[in-house]
């Protein structure tokens, strides 16, 4: 049985190209990162957020394969990018000859992450959604001209610091965000990413977690 590792796949040359024909599809339109930095962080926060709450090492792993995948099918365009990307996955890891009892939880993650209306249907989906969603960062904006920037841009563009803290004693899931506001008021934070983290509290309660947002060390949920 091939027992994939992330950093066997992270070098996949196939892979890479998917992720740059993604980022670029979204560069030519002025739109935030979606690329390797985006990839690897969400691969990263997904392993942690599963490793904290002693989730098994297998899973773990899997985690990391799906939060690096999870966006390829933007190589496609935007649109039911989560189903193309699953599609992607399944050929790129059978060709890799990974086991479908490792593949089937990784395409699942990958083709409902964008799933606002159902609860996650595996820990390794939930984990991805929270390594997705807590991604809100100034170095993800493209046009640093706050005149050209939409709000969308602005919330991104404000905010300095993102860190998804993860207890695992106490069950709770903290996204800890810094946001200028002279760049951007709180309440557009919300205006823009309510659903998402609506959709960050449902995967925290699929790993039997609270999830809370902390913005400028001020509590809002």
């Amino acid at each position: 049985m091939n027992h994939l590792t992330f950093d066997q796949l992270s070098v996949n040359h196939d892979i890479q190209a998917y992720l740059k024909a993604a980022d670029d599809n979204f560069a030519a339109i002025g739109y935030k990162e979606h690329g390797f930095r985006h990839a690897q962080l969400t691969s990263h926060i997904a392993g942690n957020v599963l490793k904290f709450l002693d989730f098994p090492a297998r899973d773990v792993e899997l985690a990391r394969i799906a939060g690096y995948l999870h966006d390829i099918g933007n190589a496609m365009g935007q649109k039911e990018h989560a189903q193309n990307g699953a599609l992607l996955t399944l050929d790129i890891l059978e060709n890799l000859e990974l086991p479908y009892t490792h593949i089937f939880p990784v395409i699942n993650a990958i083709g409902s992450h964008e799933d606002k209306d159902v609860d996650p249907s595996s820990a390794i989906a939930a984990a991805i959604i929270l390594g997705d969603k807590t991604d809100v960062h100034h170095s993800r904006v493209r046009l640093r001209d706050l005149a050209t920037l939409d709000m969308h841009g602005r919330v991104n563009y404000a905010c300095q610091r993102a860190f998804l803290r993860v207890n695992g004693e106490t069950r709770v899931i903290s996204l800890e965000l810094t946001i200028d506001t002279e760049i951007c008021p709180v309440m557009e934070y919300f205006e823009i990413f309510l659903s998402r983290t609506k959709l960050c509290r449902r995967a925290s309660r699929a790993l039997k977690c609270e999830f809370e947002l902390f913005i400028n060390k001020d509590k809002f949920l």
